[in-house]
């Protein structure tokens, strides 16, 4: 179920449209500096980058529509729109922590996560990741130094869900901050912030731009803390929203509602066929798990068309084989395009995998080209 008011926010219905000079869509500001009405505004300005147009490396009016939306989509009070998703957590680890503090991950995590995770032991930062059924026990794994608790859910590869209210509510007991990867289901069909997380990150080149054309991130959390990391680490390390991109990623937006509800129809489909299909051990998808059914019901209002599939063969040949028969699945990395893609996971960021990935898993994720072609195509791949 998609909420009617994210609907007009992802159209825009009821924001002022003054300054758009009669333009339909959000003009593009392609500019990297602004001008001011004298020194002194221009000397006052430049204390204020977050909030005023000075350059645009810090706010642009273009990117400043889309960081709007996606506040106001993530029921949040600030969003800062990046280059791509892992350079809006890389702005919450350096903006945030020191030497000497902890980051526990929660949950299979995105394997370029962990890996800037371990560039930062070089500098003090050490951290910790646990899954599976560890998952339900976090709190024993949290140290006196632990500042953040990073997680995902559903997580990566085998998109189990964990508990984002006992996370918040144990974090908060401690004075930890927490923050979520809610790329995979899109602030349509999961709200962390109302549930008590501090700080939400997205890789909008997945759903929220759904095109496959554009890189880019965000991240939304409390005005106070956007403050810190904006000066601490946004401005400074400079891996900003091109106006460009901001405004295909606002043209993405503009159809989140009705992708989103094909992608869940026809990737729940696609996987129900996977799940009953003899050359399959086991599917992996949240809606279709018995364990996870009770927190899904709770805190997610439905799924996107991510999921993935063991398959019952001799060798990971046999998998590419299978892999490479298919058609209407094109084989490349990423996801949340028009167009349906696979990967296999077998070494695919393997050294930041759990041990209880299989590695005969495939992961795929349901484009537009409709339930019925898909299941044709798998047909055929798996006879």
């Amino acid at each position: 179920m998609i909420d009617k008011k994210d609907v007009l926010i992802c159209l825009g219905s009821e924001e002022d449209t003054s300054e758009y000079h009669g333009a339909v869509l959000p003009p593009i500001a392609q500019a990297s500096l602004f001008r001011k009405g004298s020194a002194k505004e221009l000397l006052e300005g430049l204390k204020h980058e977050d909030e005023e147009f000075v350059y645009t490396r810090g706010t642009n009016p273009t990117v400043k529509v889309l960081e709007s939306r996606l506040a106001a989509l993530e029921r949040g009070e600030s969003c800062k729109c990046f280059a791509s998703g892992i350079a809006a957590i890389s702005a919450v680890f350096t903006g945030l922590l020191k030497s000497g503090d902890h980051i526990l991950f929660i949950n299979n995590i995105y394997g370029p996560t962990l890996q800037l995770a371990e560039m930062l032991t070089s500098f003090g930062v050490e951290h910790d990741t646990i899954h599976g059924a560890d998952c339900a026990d976090f709190e024993g794994h949290i140290r006196p130094n632990t500042k953040l608790i990073f997680f995902e859910s559903p997580g990566t590869m085998l998109f189990r869900v964990v508990s984002i209210s006992a996370i918040a509510r144990a974090a908060k007991e401690r004075g930890i901050l927490t923050c979520i990867d809610n790329s995979v289901s899109t602030p349509l069909f999961q709200k962390p912030i109302p549930m008590g997380i501090d700080l939400v990150v997205h890789s909008c080149t997945k759903y929220i731009s759904g095109h496959s054309d554009v890189v880019g991130g965000a991240l939304i959390t409390s005005e106070s803390l956007m403050k810190k990391i904006f000066f601490r680490s946004f401005l400074l390390l400079g891996g900003i929203q091109a106006p460009f991109d901001a405004w295909l990623l606002l043209r993405g937006l503009l159809t989140l509602p009705t992708r989103m509800r094909q992608h869940q129809s026809d990737g729940l489909a696609v996987a129900k066929y996977l799940a009953d299909h003899k050359r399959v051990r086991r599917v992996f998808h949240p809606l279709l798990s018995d364990a996870d059914s009770e927190l899904v019901s709770k805190q997610m209002t439905g799924y996107s068309g991510l999921f993935s599939a063991e398959l019952d063969v001799a060798d990971f040949d046999e998998l590419c084989a299978i892999v490479d028969r298919l058609r209407l699945f094109g084989k490349a990395v990423s996801w949340g395009g028009v167009e349906s893609l696979v990967i296999p996971s077998f070494g695919f960021d393997d050294d930041y995998h759990s041990d209880e990935i299989p590695k005969h898993l495939v992961r795929f994720s349901t484009g537009l080209e409709g339930a019925d072609s898909l299941i044709a195509d798998l047909e055929a791949a798996l006879d």
